[in-house]
C-alpha cells in the first residue's frame, strides 16, 4: 500500500489566519449579513402583517394602529439604518468586486458607507421620531 504525503503548508491551518482581527473589512462582511438578516425578517414581518386585512380588517385597523407607539417607531428607525448601510455596502462590495484597484481603498470605502449611512439617516430618524421630539405624542 502506497502512501502519499504533502507539504505541511497545504494541510496544517495556520492558527494567525482563524483569528478574527477586526479590520474594516471583516465590520463590512458581519455587519453586511446582520443587516442583511434583519431586513430579511421585517419583510417576513411586513408580508404578515398586511395579509392582515384579508383574515381581519378590524384588527388590520388596531395593529397599524401600534405603529405610532415609541417604541415601534424606535425599531422603524433600526430598519432604516439596516437598509441604508445594507444597500449602501452593497455598491462598496460591487465597486471592490468589479473594480480592483479598489481593494486598496477598501478601508476608506467602508468609512464612506459609515458616514454615509449616519449623514442619510439621522435626518431619517428625526423624520420618524418627529412626533415624540415635538411633544406632539406623549
Amino acid at each position: 500500500m502506497a502512501t502519499t504525503t504533502t507539504a505541511p503548508s497545504e494541510t496544517t491551518v495556520r492558527p494567525d489566519k482563524l483569528v478574527y482581527k477586526g479590520k474594516s473589512g471583516q465590520w463590512a462582511f458581519l455587519g453586511h449579513r446582520i443587516s442583511g438578516f434583519l431586513v430579511f425578517m421585517f419583510l417576513l414581518l411586513h408580508i404578515v402583517d398586511v395579509s392582515m386585512i384579508n383574515v381581519d380588517a378590524e384588527l388590520y385597523d388596531e395593529l397599524h394602529g401600534l405603529y405610532g407607539n415609541i417604541l415601534l417607531r424606535i425599531f422603524e428607525v433600526g430598519l432604516l439604518f439596516a437598509l441604508l448601510f445594507h444597500s449602501l455596502n452593497g455598491v462598496r462590495i460591487v465597486m471592490v468586486d468589479f473594480f480592483p484597484g479598489m481593494v486598496r481603498n477598501e478601508r476608506r470605502l467602508f468609512t464612506g458607507v459609515a458616514a454615509l449611512t449616519l449623514v442619510a439617516g439621522i435626518p431619517g430618524a428625526i423624520v420618524i421620531l418627529w412626533p415624540f421630539i415635538d411633544g406632539k405624542i406623549l
